[in-house]
């Protein structure tokens, strides 16, 4: 795990999650129309962000070694619990104690439990206990199939890694398509990449994961970097998923902005990039796990908050009480990260060589 951090991209993460955070405070309060609340409304797209820059950074640290032939999958794959399993698990763990102190736990029968356990609950269309935690478990299986998504995008000749990205982009339009024609997705959808149900959560995690490895083969030409890297192009790339965002149904017009993005991100150079990487984004980043993974859990505070400055104007009371309440999350989220996710990750890799059959060192 050689390769250094891309902090443009630890930056984007960190707002995605506060996006998504907004987007689910919000969501009984946002109108159907206007730019703003169009905007506010896409904010599902956050998770595709997360899972393309997944397939990027996982490829950015581990591609060399798949190149190579060193890779081991038990180390990629105990570093991948490390990172997610431990947060996860205190903080599922804390949500069906609090079910069972409301008298709320009837609805988690012993499959729904031992799926959400052992993080697998994306494959039988179990709900999570955590309910943004679905795209966690969406995750996990991607993890377990990088060994062949990584042969297919990072060891293969140039037509097998054309076919399996052309491949990935056709699921996305796809799914696209069949929701904007209402076969698939669920009335209270927000647009037509808004799918959290089976197999179609994992459709979009594995495409989206083979889009971002990908990505990284491409970055690695010099040509490139030199016209991604560009502050100029970067600009433009910005305003277009801007107003992209802004648009009704534009759902596939937005992901492949997305995917253009942190293709500009990926160089680590240009305005767009020094702006993700700015020291309060980057902190951002770092916490952005927790905050994915609490804020589902905030509607309390907001409500609150909410009761506090109810002699106010209604626009202001709500944003008031989202300001707050993200504040609050993302408080939150910095203690877990320091008392739980960071100390915990370093405890488990530590016990890697004994789980590889090495000598400790």
């Amino acid at each position: 795990m050689a390769a250094g951090e891309i902090r443009a991209m630890t930056g984007v993460r960190g707002v995605a999650a506060v996006f998504v955070m907004i987007y689910h405070l919000e969501l009984n309060r946002i109108s159907a129309e206007g730019p703003f609340s169009i905007f506010l409304n896409h904010g599902y797209l956050s998770v595709d962000l997360f899972f393309v820059l997944s397939g990027f950074v996982l490829a950015h640290v581990y591609g060399p070694s798949v190149v190579s032939g060193t890779y081991r999958f038990s180390e990629f794959l105990w570093h991948r619990i490390a990172r997610i399993y431990p947060l996860y698990i205190v903080l599922t763990v804390a949500f069906l104690a609090l079910a069972l102190i409301k008298s709320q736990a009837a609805e988690f029968s012993p499959e729904v439990l031992l799926s959400n356990f052992v993080l697998l609950q994306s494959l039988g269309n179990w709900p999570s206990i955590d309910p943004p935690a679905w795209s966690v478990s969406a995750e996990m299986v991607a993890y377990l199939l990088f060994p062949l998504i990584a042969l297919l995008c990072l060891k293969s000749g140039r037509t097998t890694a054309i076919l399996a990205g052309f491949a990935a982009c056709l699921a996305i339009l796809v799914m696209t398509l069949a929701a904007s024609w209402h076969y698939i997705g669920t009335p209270i959808a927000k647009g037509p990449l808004d799918i959290i149900v089976s197999p179609f959560t994992l459709i979009r995690c594995l495409a989206g994961f083979t889009i971002g490895q990908l990505l990284w083969r491409v970055h690695a030409d010099p040509r490139v970097v030199s016209v991604a890297s560009r502050t100029p192009v970067q600009a433009v790339v910005a305003i277009l998923t801007l107003a992209a965002l802004t648009q009704q149904d534009s759902d596939l017009v937005d992901y492949l902005m997305i995917v253009v993005l942190i293709l500009c991100l990926s160089t680590d150079r240009g305005v767009l990039a020094d702006f993700f990487a700015s020291p309060p984004l980057h902190f951002l980043g770092v916490v952005s796990f927790a905050i994915y993974l609490t804020h589902y859990r905030a509607f309390g505070v907001w409500g609150l908050a909410e009761r506090v400055f109810g002699a106010f104007d209604p626009m202001i009371r709500n944003t008031a009480a989202t300001v707050v309440t993200a504040l609050v999350v993302i408080a939150v989220s910095w203690l877990l990260h320091i008392m739980v996710e960071k100390p915990c990750r370093r405890w488990m890799r530590r016990g890697l060589p004994a789980i590889a059959g090495k000598p400790a060192a």
